[in-house]
């Protein structure tokens, strides 16, 4: 073995320099310093260089063994060992205690991120779940800022303000867009400090006028003030509203008539019973009269309020309509035959619908009573069925007073009678002549209830036609 001596200053200085090396942590002592000024992880950990003691700690180690046993002999070189193990184990140790604090550092940051991923994942979700009911709201719903211009609007405020579905309203002023002075008042007014306002304004759309109810509220917040504009289309609340008005103002007419008839003709009974007593039976006839009107009228109104509540009293099943049909014809036959009337009914063979027996019989009364009600006498009535593909279709047509065209689409509205139809047929002096005005409005009832519909052909002079389509019965 070749031993080479060289000055004990430079070795010693060399050896210094390496234990310098080895218990220097300045990376270590950054990385626990940065924890406290929230510094990425990414910037701290430079796992190369905490690696890179050990091995430097080992390098010394062996330098200084040669030296020892050099120098000193082996004893020493033993001791040198232990206390370099003794050594080493210390700062394994502490780099083991600094690499668990850096740990713990970066888990806390990553943990943080994660936080605020989930925390962003909310709120996009939030967002898009209230676009969705915006999108799907029936309601016109509009965002403006306090200059009125538009920052936010739903597929249903286009609609309602007859604008194009494509049309792009960011930005813009609502009222360069919707020239509604009303609309534009209530903004401005909302806008100025004089808090919610309300207002109805008819919107012009195509071929009809939508009647919408407007209200504006301000949304206070730190930056600045917007306003909510909400748009509720009232049309056919109104059109209901209408219609229940009508209705009451009808019936109270319709119970008015009779009843004001039967008191008047029962205070000239009881003054002509005793020296008239054939006037005071006629009077009377005219009461009873008066009475079968009201009791007639009663039974439509409450099969129109059966009609109208849909199909969940009905029974329905397999239906013969020919047979329903023979049915009503025994009815109505004698009335037809008193006004000379002839009937033709080509009966055929079964005729099944999915039906209910009692809703088409009374369909099928109304339209022939009807037909032999409205014909002159000596008329024409006829009756029979077509096969309209998955219904089947019941068909009354007569050569009566006939029904114009603009009232065409009026008379299946309750109590509406067409105009001068009595004096047509020249028998206005039968109160019992005149219908109800409510037949025809339990017939579409009924026929929407049992899934079918109801048609109408006329032309005043030459008479109408009545189709009633209702659905053909399974193959049994």
């Amino acid at each position: 073995m070749i031993w080479v001596d060289r000055p004990s200053g430079a070795v010693d200085g060399g050896f210094q320099a390496i234990v310098r090396r080895c218990l220097d942590y300045p990376l270590v002592d950054r990385l626990l310093a940065a924890n406290s000024k929230k510094t990425r992880p990414d910037e701290l950990v430079d796992s190369a260089a905490v690696e890179s003691i050990g091995a430097v700690c080992a390098v010394a180690v062996t330098a200084l063994i040669v030296i020892t046993v050099a120098h000193a002999g082996w004893l020493a070189a033993i001791a040198v060992v232990a206390a370099s193990g003794i050594i080493i184990a210390i700062l394994r140790r502490r780099s083991t205690d600094r690499r668990l604090r850096v740990q713990v550092v970066v888990d806390g940051y990553r943990q943080e991120a994660d936080q605020w991923q989930q925390q962003w994942l909310r709120l996009q979700q939030d967002a898009e779940q209230t676009q969705s009911a915006l999108q799907k709201m029936r309601d016109g719903v509009i965002m403006l800022s306090r200059e009125g211009n538009v920052l936010l609007v739903n597929p249903s405020a286009k609609f309602l303000l007859g604008i194009a579905d494509r049309s792009d309203m960011g930005g813009r002023r609502l009222g360069e867009i919707v020239r509604i002075p009303e609309l534009s008042r209530v903004i401005t007014a909302a806008a100025s400090g004089d808090g919610p306002q309300k207002v109805h304004v008819e919107v012009v759309c195509s071929d009809r006028i939508r009647s919408i109810k407007v209200r504006v509220d301000p949304i206070e917040s730190r930056l600045e003030t917007k306003l909510l504009v909400t748009l509720r289309d009232e049309t056919e609340a109104n059109r209901v509203d209408e219609m229940r008005r009508e209705f009451v103002a009808n019936i109270s007419h319709e119970l008015k008539t009779p009843l004001a008839a039967i008191k008047g003709y029962a205070e000239t009974v009881e003054l002509a019973i005793e020296d008239d007593p054939d006037a005071a039976k006629h009077f009377m006839s005219q009461i009873n009269a008066q009475c079968l009107r009201l009791e007639r009228l009663i039974a439509d109104m409450m099969q129109l309020a059966r009609a109208q509540a849909g199909n969940s009293h009905l029974s329905i099943g397999r239906v013969d309509f020919s047979e329903v049909v023979s049915e009503s014809l025994r009815s109505n036959c004698p009335i037809a035959e008193v006004k000379e009337i002839a009937v033709v009914y080509q009966a055929g063979q079964s005729q099944w619908i999915h039906s209910d027996r009692e809703a088409t019989l009374t369909i099928a009364n109304n339209l022939i009573g009807n037909a032999i009600r409205y014909t002159s006498l000596g008329g024409r009535v006829e009756v029979g069925f077509r096969d309209a593909g998955k219904f089947l279709a019941l068909v009354v047509q007569d050569n009566g007073v006939g029904i114009n065209a603009e009232e065409q689409e009026r008379i299946f509205e309750r109590f509406y009678r067409v105009q001068k139809s009595r004096v047509a047929r020249g028998d206005e002096s039968d109160p019992l002549s005149e219908g109800t005005g409510i037949g025809l409005s339990i017939v579409k009832n009924l026929a929407i209830s049992l899934g079918g519909e109801v048609r109408v052909e006329s032309k005043p002079g030459r008479g109408s036609k009545f189709e009633v389509l209702l659905p053909k019965a399974e193959l049994a």
